[in-house]
């Protein structure tokens, strides 16, 4: 994996946290840094130990050391390109996508947000894994862990005949694999139906039947344009003021003027 190209960084209980990412998720990794503080007000974060569940995904704060000896604590969150149950990495930028895609979807929508962590579970039918039209709705949870997602065919006339080898449970995070757009919808409530072709969502009702609002891809689109360039102009502006400051901090060279010594009558 890439080293990630940007670096978000906080002071918290005079200790400096990091994270890194490939894309400029900023308000994503604010909202984090952000709860950290919140939390921290209460509880020892600063210990190796301690893990954070917000929204979908897990971070643990890990002590490093960066090439001038200087301590810093390190974010990581779960590796959805390996397996997140089993390995970690230090570039979060699935997980602040994520967190970014279902808290949109949750607030366009205006509705309420029922959790459901990247480990909770989803029912797939299998025939719809590579289907390019789908849809998912969620029912009340069966059990602890359960996300209460269903992921099927749209219009799939056998789906009450079907057998249970038809089906397949598996952990959430698999989204992020099988239709990476269907993970925006996760936090929305029990009742929700949501309908996909490809990764683009073509409608999304409640648990009555009613239209939610919802951003369009073309939306999306603009959105993402928009955010790039206010980046831009924020990186560019910060570099003008570091390049400001280096002149300012840089000690003039003073030029003095040499004259010619008068020269002495040599003796006779």
């Amino acid at each position: 994996m890439a080293t990630p190209k940007i670096t978000f960084e906080a002071k918290i209980r005079e200790q400096t946290v990091r994270m890194y990412a490939d894309v400029p998720l900023k308000n994503a990794a604010g909202a984090i840094m952000n709860v950290l503080t919140q939390i921290s007000q209460k509880v020892n974060l600063f210990n190796n130990k301690f893990v954070l569940c917000f929204g979908w995904s897990f971070y643990y704060l890990v002590e490093r050391t960066d090439e001038n000896g200087n301590k810093f604590w390190l974010i990581e969150t779960d590796d959805y390109t390996t397996n997140p149950l089993k390995n970690r990495t230090d570039n979060a930028t699935v997980s602040l996508i994520t967190q970014n895609m279902q808290r949109e979807c949750v607030q366009v929508a205006k509705v309420k947000p029922e959790g459901c962590t990247c480990k909770d579970t989803i029912l797939v039918l299998k025939d719809a894994i590579e289907a390019e039209e789908v849809y998912m709705h969620r029912k009340s949870p069966a059990k602890d862990g359960d996300s209460g997602w269903y992921f099927g065919l749209l219009d799939d006339p056998k789906e009450e005949e079907r057998p249970l080898s038809d089906f397949q449970t598996v952990p959430s995070w698999q989204l992020t694999r099988i239709r990476m757009g269907a993970v925006r919808v996760l936090q929305m409530p029990v009742g929700t139906v949501a309908v996909f072709k490809g990764n683009d969502m073509t409608a999304l009702v409640d648990g009555e039947d009613r239209p939610l609002r919802f951003t369009t891809e073309e939306e999306r689109k603009r959105l993402g344009e928009k955010q790039r360039a206010e980046f831009e102009a924020e990186v560019n502006k910060a570099r003008e003021a570091a390049a400001q400051k280096a002149a300012a901090d840089k000690e003039p060279i003073q030029l003095h003027e040499v004259l010619p010594q008068p020269q002495k009558d040599s003796d006779q």
